[in-house]
């Protein structure tokens, strides 16, 4: 041990450096892939994008997806600090890059804050344990949220707490402020904790004061007053729905925490829960548990995670524990100046040292961790012909043009004031409320992944095909461009087709006339030359007719073999984009429906033999 703190005394800080450069690298690296191949599956990184495109260019702070200023949702004032840098790089990736580098260089604070009370063989150990830590390399790769500059200045606000600074304390706790309305419940209970820590008023009251009063005006004044649908959520503040099954509004809330502690407690440590505690201090050897007064600031960030309704809020890969990592590390240093106050830890510095590396380390590998995982992030954000296609769809539409898309097409549109989210149309009415959503009138393009995962297991009610399908029907959509179950619609395109459509007695190229189950014929199908030079594409036209009730199968494959009989490729379909051909299918009815297949590589210039099915029930 004594070599090892000899060589740490001398390198500690080089190393760390260099920890913090490889992070960054790695880690903007894989954002930059991630971006690319279109793996950006939520809407998070494209609303910080359009927010800021929009400052940029004349429309401040302005959220297309609600349509509203977007402090009506958040309250994130540290845009204004940001907002020079986007100026001078307009693009996605410079939000994603400083993600990257801001989560990086918190390991430095870290290590400072960590020399206040450890030599510096520990002090780098629980820098490297942050940078390892698995809510951070999933927070990184996940969008992009303004939660992530706490932990930051966090760092720094309680390195300067301990050094007893306090006009750089306050310094940080009001950037720490301007990052999301809610750190103002840990910055309240900062002085909670320096009342306990017998600190001088001023450490008392200030975060005292300046928490409750920035949540009280937050919560009750400035979010309501820039909502643009204030009036259709309790109390004004959109994300109260979240705490619905408490109350109507924070005093009813706060009633039944006390009131009903039992059934409180019940909700709030339900086994995933707990479950979701143990994955957050495992990675740092439960040592953090040894100091609980140092995780006192996070009592209320707790109970806003815990006793949330939604699932997400108490899972470790989403933003939702930013405010927790500095205190959960922070707890780690005062739990490891404590034990090495006892003689028989001192001499066994190196076991202790292990012990928690191999926790770090466990952690990582079990908990799939991106910073163990790197070789195989890279491997699935990798480019291939399905981010080429997509692609093309992008830049087909014209750079002014307003658009409504599905979630992974949202960053890559993202340069643009009129950009909205096609979630809306699928659920059909506006977030969180029981208000109809109607899609702008000016839109031009529509673009649609018909498999959109996260559009598909969050936001496909009953409803969801209906209303899809009235939206392009009463839009006159046609198709513009599409590949697979992909489909960019431009409004109004006459020489585009319809995706689906009804027919009589049609020609058909290719009749098939089979009898399928739940009384479905298929007629047979067409192929479609259309004269793109895009060779990788086929075209089909598939014909149906509905001969009695009942539903129709979910899906089928269409299969491509070489002339001696060997299966080259398959292509999976749902049956009418999955919001087509379903309960608005007469019978009797004979509906045509377009289907553009994107060959393999190679693919285009030879000949096959088609076959359909089985269907997918």
């Amino acid at each position: 041990m004594e070599r090892i703190d000899k060589f740490c005394q001398k390198w500690a800080k080089h190393l760390l450096w260099a920890c913090i450069f490889s992070y960054i690298f790695v880690f903007g690296y894989l954002c930059f892939l991630k971006y690319q191949s279109f793996n950006y599956a939520d809407w998070d990184l494209a609303s910080d994008a359009v927010v800021y495109w929009s400052s940029v260019h004349g429309k401040l702070l302005y959220y297309s997806f609600q349509e509203q200023i977007i402090f009506g949702a958040h309250l994130y004032l540290i845009i204004f600090l940001i907002l020079p840098v986007y100026a001078l790089f307009q693009s996605p990736l410079t939000l994603l890059f400083l993600q990257s580098i801001f989560l990086g260089l918190a390991a430095w604070p870290l290590y400072l804050l960590a020399r206040s009370k450890l030599n510096k063989t520990f002090s780098l150990s629980i820098a490297i344990a942050y940078l390892l830590y698995p809510s951070v390399g999933y927070m990184n790769l996940f969008e992009t949220h303004f939660d992530i500059y706490e932990i930051f200045f966090l760092f720094f606000a309680l390195y300067y707490f301990e050094k007893e600074n306090f006009k750089r304390f306050l310094a940080f706790v009001i950037l720490t402020l301007l990052c999301k309305e809610n750190a103002s419940l840990a910055v309240f209970m900062l002085g909670i904790y320096a009342l306990i820590r017998k600190r001088p008023k001023k450490w008392v009251l200030f975060p005292l004061l300046a928490g409750a009063a920035w949540f009280i005006l937050s919560i009750k004044l400035i979010i309501p007053y820039f909502a643009k649908e204030a009036k259709l959520y309790p109390g004004g503040f959109i994300f109260s729905c979240y705490y619905k099954h408490l109350g109507g509004n924070l005093f009813e809330m706060a009633k039944t925490v006390i009131l009903h502690p039992v059934s409180t407690a019940l909700f709030a440590f339900a086994p995933h829960k707990i479950t979701y505690i143990i994955r957050l201090f495992m990675p740092v050897g439960f040592l953090g548990l040894f100091s609980p007064l140092a995780l006192l600031p996070t009592i209320p960030v707790f109970m806003q995670n815990l006793l949330s309704a939604v699932g997400t809020h108490s899972l470790i890969y989403y933003q939702y524990v930013a405010l927790l990592i500095p205190f959960i590390f922070f707890s780690v240093i005062h739990s490891f100046a404590k034990l090495l106050r006892y003689k028989f830890v001192i001499c066994n510095q190196g076991a202790l040292l292990c012990c928690f590396f191999g926790f770090v380390i466990f952690s990582g590998i079990y908990l799939r961790s991106p910073q163990f995982d790197i070789i195989g992030r890279i491997y699935r954000y990798r480019l291939d012909d399905l981010s080429a296609q997509k692609d093309k769809l992008i830049r087909a539409i014209p750079q002014a043009a307003p658009v409504i898309a599905t979630f992974q097409f949202l960053p890559k549109l993202a340069n643009r004031q009129e950009l909205y989210s096609a979630h809306f149309i699928a659920t059909g009415y506006k977030m969180y409320t029981n208000a109809r959503y109607e899609p702008p009138k000016d839109l031009e393009y529509a673009l649609i992944d018909f498999n959109e995962p996260l559009m598909l297991s969050a936001f496909f009610p009953p409803q969801a095909a209906g209303n899809i399908r009235a939206f392009l029907e009463t839009g006159d959509w046609r198709v513009f461009k599409a590949f697979d179950d992909t489909v960019l619609f431009k409004k109004g395109y006459e020489q585009g087709y319809r995706l689906c459509e009804e027919v009589s007695n049609p020609k058909i190229g290719n009749p098939v006339n089979l009898v399928l189950e739940n009384g479905i014929i298929f007629l047979g199908y067409d192929i479609v030359d259309d004269k793109i030079s895009d060779r990788s594409l086929l075209h089909l036209v598939y014909y149906w007719k509905k001969t009695k009730g009942g539903r129709p199968p979910l899906g089928f494959f269409v299969q491509f073999s070489s002339p001696p009989g060997n299966v080259v490729f398959v292509k999976g379909h749902f049956f009418g984009y999955r919001v087509y051909l379903q309960g608005e299918w007469r019978q009797g009815q004979i509906m045509k429906e377009h289907h553009y297949i994107l060959l393999p590589p190679g693919a285009g210039k030879k000949s096959y033999r088609i076959n359909f099915g089985p269907f997918i029930n």
